[in-house]
């Protein structure tokens, strides 16, 4: 089951959503999407997403058929997909004469005919065909995608009665749905598989809010059931689901302009069935139970009107991270950074069922981290005409008594192969760095011994080096002192030596900062 948030989430900023982003994939969640109405347009956040998250499936809910043209569809879809490796989900929809003629100033009419349309464009289009097309709705002549995306996305359509939702299931991939109970939804799916021969996605958006204090959840609900059920194409829809006595009065308030009186029609059932609201628990329950009744992937609205909506991510996420107090806050709401590809490959490496997670994880934790930073020290001292092993050569050198050692001491401290040492010595002693001096006592040996230019530059170095916290920039000493610790426990778990097959310098470039 695939498992969405909408984003963006509450009063966010887009820049600002890192943080959601990274609580929703420890959560499990494999989707996100937005839509566009007056706020953020429909792709900016799923492109966002898609950088930091690039395995995650981004679907517009819904992008309008009307405000964009067919071709810029076609672009805008085909773009998000150029950039991200999930799969992008186009969920198209007529959207509403207010949002479309009031605030766009664009026509509404023929909704139908206009959302076939443009699916039935954006089919051709996007296999990049030449698109020669007459409609009643608009004229093509020759366009062909400039970019064809290798993962070609999908296009669904948001339908709520008969006629539409049997055009998503003809036309597209499938559907979204929109202010529907379980029971609704055993309504409207059997709609969309007439005429199918494979299974349709079917999407929902489900508003899930949060308090510990029911009456605000409802006053909450019955605003917000005000401001979309007096839509006709809502009130049409209810209507047409058996709802037209229940919201008759609410209608009657509204035409009438006593927006009180309305809010006051709305029966609290009709919150509790509309709206997701209770512990974490309750609610993730009541999901279950949408899926059950149809859906394929929940859609999840989330509002918490106690606090941080970002705080119920975990507790309502497929692996319910954070256990759910009764009020619905996390018992732990502090969060740990988080390596966002590493959490999305933990969450793949869960779903394809392979073993030791938790060991993968921190393996992969380890070998990014040793790679930035190592990346980091590296371009210091390239400034200073040294690698960062002949750096640790150097550094060996310095700290030793008599600034000298053996060899093969230093190939030993190194983790590189004696004959990768020599070549190391070599280069420094080219440089005047480094001598070489007989061994005082074993003749079989050699010292590499460091010269006065070679102290000079190693000063130099040690102050390149300071200055980036040793590619610990931002670390204070307790968490240092905490990594030298768990490498110190780590590392006594293991021998230390490469495997069978592999040299020093193999062990050098993924267990210690003496690589080059």
């Amino acid at each position: 089951m695939n498992y969405g948030l909408s984003i963006p989430l509450g009063d966010r900023s887009l820049k600002d959503h890192a943080a959601v982003l990274d609580r929703a994939a420890i959560a499990g969640y494999t989707d996100v999407w937005s839509s566009e109405v007056n706020g953020h347009d429909a792709f900016t956040p799923l492109a966002l997403a898609g950088q930091r998250y690039p395995g995650l499936r981004l679907g517009t809910a819904i992008t309008p058929a009307y405000t964009r043209s067919p071709a810029l569809l076609a672009m805008s879809a085909a773009s998000l997909a150029d950039a991200t490796d999930g799969q992008v989900l186009l969920g198209l929809g007529s959207s509403s004469d207010v949002i479309i003629e009031r605030w766009n100033g664009v026509p509404f009419s023929d909704p139908y005919g206009r959302v076939r349309d443009v699916v039935t464009f954006l089919d051709r289009a996007l296999s990049g065909e030449k698109v020669e097309m007459e409609t009643p709705n608009f004229t093509i002549k020759g366009f062909r995608l400039g970019v064809v995306p290798r993962n070609r996305p999908k296009v669904l359509i948001a339908g709520l009665r008969p006629g539409m939702l049997r055009l998503a299931g003809r036309l597209s991939d499938g559907a979204i749905l929109n202010w529907l109970s379980p029971d609704d939804v055993r309504t409207v799916v059997p709609y969309v598989y007439e005429g199918r021969s494979d299974a349709p996605e079917i999407v929902a958006r489900l508003f899930v809010v949060c308090s510990s204090d029911t009456q605000k959840v409802r006053e909450h609900a019955k605003r917000a059931i005000a401001a979309y059920l007096n839509v006709e194409a809502y009130a049409k829809f209810h209507e047409w689901l058996g709802r037209g006595e229940e919201l008759a009065e609410m209608w009657a308030a509204w035409r009438a302009g006593d927006r009180k009186a309305a809010l006051a029609a709305i029966p609290d059932s009709l919150v509790d069935q509309l709206f997701i609201h209770g512990d974490a628990g309750t609610c993730r329950a009541r999901v279950q139970e949408y899926v059950d009744a149809g859906i394929t992937t929940p859609m999840l609205a989330i509002t918490n009107l106690d606090g941080d909506d970002a705080d119920l991510i975990d507790q309502l996420g497929r692996r319910a991270t954070n256990a759910a107090s009764p009020t619905g806050h996390p018992t732990n709401p502090a969060q740990k950074p988080v390596d966002p590809v590493v959490a999305q490959d933990r969450q793949r490496w869960d779903e394809l069922g392979w073993p030791r997670p938790t060991a993968m994880s921190a393996f992969m934790s380890l070998f990014r981290t040793h790679e930035r930073v190592r990346e980091v020290v590296r371009k210091a001292l390239k400034q200073h005409d040294l690698s960062i092993t002949e750096y640790s050569a150097l550094l060996h050198l310095a700290m030793a008594p008599d600034h000298s050692s053996p060899l093969s001491r230093m190939a030993e401290r190194l983790l590189i192969s004696p004959a990768r040492c020599n070549y190391v010595v070599n280069r420094l002693e080219g440089e005047s760095w480094v001598e070489r001096k007989p061994h005082p006592v074993d003749g079989r040996s050699t010292l590499a011994a460091l010269t006065e230019n070679g102290a000079a530059k190693v000063d130099r170095a040690i102050a390149a080096v300071s200055l980036i916290d040793f590619g610990f920039t931002g670390a204070n000493d307790e968490a240092l002192n905490t990594l030298v610790d768990v490498l110190a426990a780590l590392g006594q778990s293991t021998d230390g030596q490469p495997t069978e097959g592999h040299s020093r310098d193999d062990a050098a470039t993924t267990g210690t900062i003496a690589g080059n």
